[in-house]
This record gives structure tokens, C-alpha cells and sequence, in this order.
């Protein structure tokens, strides 16, 4: 059968809505560290959730964080020689200094 527009059979048709790739639970685990944008440790992951993950922070109240927040899961720790990596961190689209200015939950 030939196809009249020259346009492959599992090209995304026009105005189709792609799915982005989002960080969540299946991402995030409980013990990993979690960073700020500009690098500053914040805390660890203490509880993960369905939407969100609990920020245990030293010397501050513990956030729920929303995933649309996490710019990405990384592992700066392990070696290329011992197979594949588990990300050890979570790096947070802010600062630390904006954690308690966007009104997420305490538990």
C-alpha cells in the first residue's frame, strides 16, 4: 500500500499531543539527596508519594514537593566499570532559598 503524503506510518500526526518526560515515584527513591538549582544540598527524599516526594531538611520544616519541580535524577557518585547507575540525587528547579516561598504542605 503506498502512502500518498510520503509521511511514515508512526510519525505523530498533526497536533497530536506528545508525552514529555516527567520525573516521579518510579524515579525517586527514598534516601537520595535532593539539590537545589544553583547546587546547594537541601535534604533527602524521606516518603515518596504518587504526585509529590517528602523533603526531610535539617534544621527546617520537611516539604512535600510536587515532581513538576524536579529538573532531573543524576548520579554523580558511580563508575562506568560496574555496570548501570541508579541516580543518587535530586536536583530541584529552585534555589534553596525559594523552598518555603511556594506553599507546599508540611506533613
Amino acid at each position: 500500500m503506498t502512502n500518498p503524503d510520503n509521511v511514515a506510518d508512526d510519525a505523530p500526526e498533526e497536533g497530536e499531543i506528545l508525552k514529555a518526560n516527567t520525573l516521579g515515584p518510579d524515579q525517586i527513591h527514598v534516601g537520595m539527596d535532593v539539590m537545589s538549582i544553583n547546587g546547594h544540598p537541601v535534604g533527602k527524599v524521606k516518603e515518596v508519594r504518587a504526585a509529590d516526594f517528602l523533603l526531610d531538611r535539617p534544621m527546617a520544616r520537611d516539604l512535600y514537593i510536587p515532581y513538576s519541580f524536579v529538573m532531573a535524577t543524576e548520579d554523580y557518585g558511580g563508575t562506568f566499570r560496574r555496570g548501570r547507575t541508579e541516580p543518587t540525587e535530586v536536583v530541584l528547579s529552585v534555589s534553596e532559598e525559594h523552598l518555603d516561598k511556594h506553599g507546599w504542605p508540611h506533613p
